[in-house]
């Protein structure tokens, strides 16, 4: 067990409406997911209503030392998966360009939470892939 590693679960603040969380402070721990990691895998659990991203360090130069990152989604609920498959799908989806929480419209109006608590966040990766995602809470797996 001495070079086992243990996994923490953080879980991240409700963040303010439209603020990039694509760079995530975690009171020491810096994680820039857009220039120093690749997305390598994207899960959907609709039985437990999970979505995880899990994201691999490419940047051995910078000073994270978690090789691997999940960002996970809980009580989630897939709005919109997009993703526009060509040649170029495989590389550009390794990089996150934005991710952000946000309104959505809800019957007549704009709206921040559902009927249930969930906030719909945004995210965009390269060539036009979106997803979008309820969630009532975040969390980071190191």
């Amino acid at each position: 067990m001495a070079g086992e590693r243990i996994k923490r679960k953080i879980s991240l603040p409700q963040f303010e409406l439209f603020k990039d969380i694509v760079a995530i402070d975690l009171d020491g721990i810096y994680l820039d997911l857009h220039n120093d990691y690749d997305c390598i895998r994207v899960l959907y659990n609709s039985a437990y209503n999970e979505f995880r991203l899990t994201f691999k360090r490419v940047n051995l130069a910078t000073d994270a030392n978690y090789d691997l990152v999940d960002l996970v989604f809980i009580d989630a609920v897939m709005e919109t998966c997009l993703f526009v498959l060509d040649e170029y799908v495989s590389n550009e989806f390794k990089t996150i360009d934005l991710m952000y929480r946000g309104r959505f419209e809800n019957e007549t109006e704009l709206a921040e939470f559902d009927g249930f608590g969930r906030s719909l966040y945004y995210i965009g990766f390269y060539r036009g892939i979106e997803l979008k995602v309820f969630s009532t809470s975040l969390f980071v797996d190191l």
